[in-house]
């Protein structure tokens, strides 16, 4: 029982390393301020032109084509904003067409640098296949916490005491940091 419980906690640590990885940097970052905007290039155009409502996805699309600009895999509307305003692509590379005045548009081009990608990822701003994903490490970390501390408390007599020392010392620090934090 214990060997194969160790087993599942190491083969479970290393398929999530990449992902525990990813969340712990990211998180570190938006904590020191960095955030999804971080080396954002953004491009704007003005465009003066009549556009009939519900074509404007269309018109940005084509914009986009006549003037050399990356169209994004992704052409459904991401975001339609009550300002009159869409957006289509996806949180690396998105374009955006919002009306500013009768016949004036802006349109807006972005593109995130890869830090902004991943703060994105780890604020659950993606499609739904990193969200299965972030949801299944957070079942992980639960079950390799437990596991850790079934093998460390029960298969594992040497320093027991040392261990619920520092395992209450832990508990003990994150409660009253959490609560002064507040």
């Amino acid at each position: 029982m214990n060997k194969n419980l160790r087993k599942i906690h190491i083969y479970v640590s290393l398929f999530f390393l990449p992902c525990a990885l990813l969340f712990s940097l990211s998180g570190m970052a938006y904590i020191f301020g960095f955030n999804q905007n971080t080396g954002l290039k953004e491009e704007k155009y003005k465009l003066i032109k009549n556009i009939e409502s519900g074509n404007e996805k269309q018109e940005l699309i084509e914009f986009l084509k006549q003037n050399g600009l990356k169209v994004p895999s992704n052409t459904s509307i991401a975001n339609a904003n009550k300002d009159n305003g869409i957006t289509i692509g996806g949180i690396h590379y998105s374009a955006s067409i919002k009306q500013k005045s009768q016949n004036e548009y802006i349109i807006s081009v972005k593109t995130r640098s890869l830090l902004g990608d991943i703060i994105m990822l780890h604020k659950d701003k993606g499609l739904w296949y990193f969200s299965v994903l972030s949801v299944a490490f957070g079942v992980a970390l639960f079950l390799l916490y437990f596991s850790g501390i079934i093998i460390t408390f029960f298969a594992t007599k040497k320093d027991r005491n040392k261990q619920i020392i520092t395992l209450i010392a832990g508990i003990l620090i994150t409660f009253i940091l959490a609560y002064i934090s507040l």
